[in-house]
């Protein structure tokens, strides 16, 4: 009889093991199953860059006191010639002595309204990681100048203005990252119309070498100033006066 009933115990303890032997047995089976699953599985595609969202179109406010102008956090914009302005493309571009930064509203050649800052650089300056502040007072060789051009009806001809001092400007130019430079503007011209243009842009192509040669398809000598900064701008620009024959 105790013979009968340790051979009964330790069958109880072998199937006791058993059970438990076979589940942590399973356990490490599907473990297994699940990582070479896992192994042969496809590497999930990288996810797509997300779109940036476009700036929203803030209103410009108007001053030429420089120290109380604001550069608001959204897409560049205001209004040229008492009409609606909105910067869609920014570039640079050697004029003469100087580098011109010009923000124009659309894409084409032939765009109703622009602005061009004529920005003159010192030895060894770059037109990156630079700013300018520029109040209504301030006069000087090394003053920019801005071209303000626009036309008054879509058929009609371009006018154009130009200004050497009295407006009120302050604008930074950041270092480039991924072919593109960024900026911020507020710029309020001295005129009728109280032309602004405030906000964050970006110049595309851009020639930042000063010792970069000018290009060919603009020239200052489009820029007509009238009265005594026309005289200011032949000068700095070396138009030369007509000779009688």
């Amino acid at each position: 009889m105790p013979q009968l009933v340790k051979t009964a115990a330790v069958l109880i303890v072998l199937g006791v093991g058993g059970y438990f032997g076979y589940g942590w047995w399973s356990a490490r089976r599907e473990k297994a199953n699940a990582e070479s699953a896992a192994a042969a599985a496809p590497a999930p595609a990288p996810a797509a860059p997300a779109t940036p969202k476009p700036l929203p179109i803030l209103p410009a406010t108007w001053t030429l006191d420089v120290a109380s102008a604001k550069i608001s956090d959204g897409q560049a914009n205001g209004t040229i010639g008492g009409t609606n302005f909105v910067v869609d493309t920014a570039s640079i571009q050697r004029i003469g002595t100087a580098q011109v930064l010009s923000l124009r509203q659309g894409t084409s050649p032939s765009a109703d309204r622009d602005l061009m800052i004529y920005l003159h650089l010192g030895p060894g300056e770059t037109i990156t990681g630079h700013t300018w502040t520029v109040s209504q007072e301030m006069k000087g060789a090394g003053i920019p100048q801005i071209l303000k051009r626009w036309k008054s009806t879509p058929n009609g001809a371009m006018q154009q203005k130009f200004f050497s001092t009295g407006y009120a400007m302050k604008l930074e130019l950041g270092q480039s990252a991924d072919g593109a430079i960024p900026g911020k503007i507020f710029l309020a011209l001295p005129d009728p119309e109280q032309s602004v243009v405030a906000g964050i842009f970006k110049v595309g192509a851009a020639s930042t070498d000063p010792t970069a040669q000018p290009v060919v398809d603009q020239s200052p000598a489009a820029a007509v100033p009238g009265g005594g900064d026309k005289a200011a701008f032949d000068k700095r620009y070396g138009i030369k006066k007509q000779v009688g024959r």
